[in-house]
């Protein structure tokens, strides 16, 4: 027969066995979650990756609107610099035409006798205020009195020689008939490259 003792190590033994297997069972639960949560993990991830890569397209987008924006400063300085180019040949073209209607005013003396005493002053007067008119400053004029003289009624070259920017320049002013032709100045530089 079984002696007591045998079964009082069965009976010891089962509980042991019993506790192992529930902690056997305890570790797979808790593996078996810790599966499910990595997966749960990994989905979420992925899924928070797919919002992220719609929003990778704003970095492309910020590229194009700092190339727009750079594009339209550079068109508006474009802009700005052509009409300052046309507001200034507006203004050298509004300067010739006083120019140009101050001569026309000036040319119609009273009287034969104001322009046989005042004839060669004047004409040098309206050759000086067309330079500064044209921005030259500093004006002399080389022809001789003598030559001066007989331009006041017929055609001739004046000489002159003026200032502009610093620069010295040299050239004539054509003249018929008491009035101005044409102002032909250059610098020394152009002329001996």
């Amino acid at each position: 027969m079984v002696s007591p003792c045998f079964f009082a190590l069965i009976m010891e033994d089962a509980p042991a066995q019993g506790a192992s297997q529930g902690l056997l069972l305890l570790g797979l639960g808790l593996l078996a979650g810790i599966l499910i949560a990595i997966v749960v993990l990994l989905v979420r991830l992925s899924v928070l990756e797919k919002r992220l890569g719609s929003l990778d397209t704003l970095g492309a987008i910020d590229a194009k609107l700092k190339a727009m924006s750079g594009s339209q400063a550079n068109l508006e300085l474009r802009r700005l610099e052509h009409l300052l180019v046309d507001i200034r040949d507006g203004q050298k073209r509004a300067d010739q035409r006083l120019a140009q209607a101050l001569e026309n005013r000036e040319r119609e003396p009273a009287s034969e006798s104001d322009v046989q005493a005042a004839g060669p002053s004047r004409l040098a007067e309206r050759i000086i205020n067309r330079l500064l008119s044209q921005g030259y400053e500093r004006i002399e004029i080389l022809t001789p009195a003598k030559e001066f003289e007989q331009m006041v009624n017929g055609d001739g070259e004046v000489r002159v020689e003026a200032r502009r920017g610093g620069a010295a320049y040299k050239g004539r002013v054509k003249v018929q008939a008491g009035s101005i032709l044409e102002v032909h100045l250059r610098a020394p530089f152009a002329i001996f490259p």
